[in-house]
């Protein structure tokens, strides 16, 4: 049976808030779990968060710009531990973590220091997953802008600590990459689980394989743009509807789907969100609880 999760980006939005508020986010976790119409959240470790530094995709000739790098100096530090307390609290279920995305940019690079770093942070997310009881993880494993990849090593480094924490699935997302001959499907396919996000297999052409590794697909990122109460989804081939009808129907995907908002949440409101979920789950047949 299908449990349908959301994520927690952008949730701020919906009350005008930074999407860096930690705890208009955790606010907004537990009100909309009152509800019933969702069986849990999947959980987005952001960057803006982490007391390292700034996050590594506004970095540019050795200088830290840009929106989210000015977010960071603003927004407040949350370590592993503060967050898993503070969900705990809610007593709400996280049914996926999002790590930060900086793991597959420092994992790219060249210098022991910038993996070593990638790798702590696959780590903290593992360990958050372990503590809020979560059995999936998602990470963007390649960094989007490199041309060249090393395949193996990736393969290699998550491997080992899916060794370590055999009772989560560590899963690869299908992000783009520039890298010459491989597609988003052709990557993420080497990894023994896969989170499918639909809008970038919508965007290389590329939803209907994944059906030939369905069994490693342990998550789906539904993405949809909200507008009033209902899902769009924005393509040349494939609608909102579409992709429901494929993953209910012809798929017959049994597993977890997180609905991911396109743009985050823009001009909708709470109660626009609770409806488009309640339509959501009764197009996908789901009983509410």
């Amino acid at each position: 049976m299908n449990q349908l999760s959301l994520s927690t980006g952008s949730l701020s939005h919906l009350v005008g808030k930074e999407y860096y508020d930690f705890n208009t986010i955790a606010a907004l976790m537990k009100s909309i779990h009152t509800r019933g119409l969702i069986d849990g959240f999947e959980f987005q470790k952001i960057a803006e968060w982490d007391s390292v530094g700034p996050p590594r995709n506004d970095y540019q000739e050795g200088y830290y710009t840009g929106r989210r790098a000015r977010a960071w100096k603003c927004s407040s530090r949350h370590s592993i531990q503060e967050l898993a307390n503070t969900i705990r609290d809610l007593e709400i279920p996280i049914l996926s973590v999002h790590a930060n995305r900086d793991v597959g940019i420092c994992l790219c690079r060249e210098n022991d220091e910038d993996i070593k770093r990638g790798t702590d942070l696959i780590d903290e997310t593992l360990l958050l997953c372990n503590a809020l009881g979560s059995k999936v993880a998602v990470f963007h494993f390649w960094d989007t802008w490199t041309g060249e990849i090393d395949t193996e090593s990736l393969c290699d480094i998550l491997d080992d600590y899916q060794s370590r924490y055999p009772g989560i699935r560590a899963c690869v997302e299908n992000i783009p990459t520039r890298v010459e001959g491989l597609t988003p499907f052709e990557l993420s396919k080497l990894f023994n689980s896969v989170t499918l996000d639909t809008r970038w297999a919508c965007m290389y052409d590329e939803l209907e394989r994944f059906r030939d590794i369905l069994p490693r697909i342990a998550n789906i990122h539904l993405r949809g743009e909200l507008v009033d109460s209902q899902w769009v989804f924005k393509s040349s081939t494939w609608t909102f509807d579409d992709i429901v009808q494929l993953i209910r129907d012809r798929w017959r995907y049994s597993g977890l789907i997180t609905l991911e908002p396109e743009g985050g949440y823009r001009n909708a409101t709470l109660d626009n969100l609770v409806e488009a979920i309640d339509h959501l789950r009764r197009d996908l047949r789901l009983n509410s609880h």
